[in-house]
């Protein structure tokens, strides 16, 4: 229980599900298991009085252990549903190799999953039925104190920016169609402004679905170039990175990365690092390098990072650090302990696409071989760095 969970922005996610859940008549309960001396098997207690049971198909970090270990034990039937994105994974045999090959994919299957979604009325009576499992529960007082008795990293603090649950995600997602859509393509890699859709938190813990959000930008007052570069991010790029690691078994790994990439790492394994750091000053964002630095207090701060800055962010590490094995053992510490999107399919494909996963060979250059290369100052020509840099300082000191 070490690596620290979002709590805070999952906190809201309780106090909704168990009002929406008490106007259909359905019981819900909630268990925060707050260190190891805290009862266990929760779930497995509430198994003897079901009927089935349902689980999310997710396809990383814990969850796909946590259903296995479910279904092993359970002696009634176990479903695991797919929720993750707008086309179900399942319509992919195997792993794509880049955008290019599911993306002709993803547009014949649109017209089949890319419409309204019918929502069924239930008539459900409320079973008086005791079952053995206890009930935490939470709300807007006493978030804090349960947050404080958990056994995490009480370093991370919660995010002054983003607040969880769907009411704040619909928030967003209404001012993104309603103001910012509509000069999206231009905007979305400026991190100086507020011109990306900031929805990725809410799309990982499920407070909005990738269908909503798809028909809402379908619905927006915007250009329609705007809406297909927002659509080609959410669908095509999003769920190619959802198919990468339901296919790949070494999603978490650089073992996942095409021979090319591999053939150009060991050919630059022992090339020269100009600079080199450690974790203690990558974290603490004291390297010489400014904008550098400002993504990264970003992250630690906000609990995100616009997602230009961390492709820069990414590639700085790769030079900085002695092998290529420790720059991804870095990039994922700090962004599964920092981002309140991390341990997600897209953190690890981004992650990846800094060593050359769903990219193809560029030029060839010291450290990165044939991996595509980026520099603070070219990226930083690109947008206001300066006021975004600016920007990062105004932040809480970490």
């Amino acid at each position: 229980m070490g690596e620290r969970p979002p709590a805070y922005f999952y906190s809201r996610r309780v106090e909704e599900k168990r009002a929406e859940f008490e106007k259909l008549g359905i019981r819900y309960l909630f268990y925060l298991q707050k260190d190891k001396s805290d009862p266990k098997q929760a779930g497995a207690k509430l198994a003897k009085e079901a009927a089935l049971i349902v689980t999310d198909d997710y396809p990383c970090f814990i969850i796909p252990g946590h259903n296995l270990a479910i279904a092993e034990k359970a002696h009634i039937p176990v479903y695991a549903v797919d929720s993750n994105g707008v086309i179900p994974m399942s319509c992919f045999e195997k792993e794509e190799y880049a955008a290019y090959t599911v993306r002709p994919k993803i547009k014949r299957l649109l017209p089949e999953y890319l419409r309204p979604f019918e929502q069924e009325k239930l008539d459900v009576q409320k079973p008086d039925i005791k079952v053995d499992c206890p009930d935490t529960q939470v709300n807007e007082t006493n978030t804090r104190k349960l947050v404080a008795a958990c056994d995490i990293d009480h370093s991370v603090k919660a995010s002054p920016f983003y607040r969880g649950g769907t009411a704040n995600g619909r928030k967003r997602l209404r001012l993104f169609v309603s103001e910012i859509l509509k000069g999206y393509e231009s905007a979305r890699n400026k991190p100086d402004k507020d011109g990306s859709s900031r929805l990725s938190s809410y799309l990982h813990f499920g407070f909005l679905s990738a269908l909503e959000i798809a028909e809402a930008v379908q619905a927006a007052d915007a250009p329609a170039a705007a809406k297909e570069a927002y659509l080609e991010e959410l669908i095509v790029r999003r769920e190619l990175s959802f198919n990468f690691t339901r296919c790949n078994e070494n999603y978490d790994s650089l073992a996942a990365l095409p021979a090319w990439v591999h053939k150009t790492m060991r050919e630059h394994a022992h090339d020269k690092r100009e600079t080199l750091y450690s974790l203690e000053e990558l974290e603490a964002g004291k390297t010489r390098d400014p904008l550098w630095n400002a993504a990264q207090r970003e992250m630690v701060v906000t609990g995100e990072m616009h997602n230009y800055v961390r492709m820069l962010w990414g590639k700085n590490v790769i030079a900085w650090t002695e092998s290529y094995e420790e720059a991804f053992a870095i990039l994922e510490h700090l962004n599964n302990k920092y981002c309140l999107d991390g341990r997600d399919p897209n953190s690890y494909a981004g992650i990846l696409w800094c060593f050359g996963k769903h990219d193809r060979p560029w030029m060839e250059r010291p450290v990165f071989g044939t991996i595509r290369y980026m520099t603070s100052g070219s990226t930083g020509k690109k947008f206001n760095s300066k006021k975004y840099i600016e920007w990062t300082g105004t932040l809480a000191d970490f």
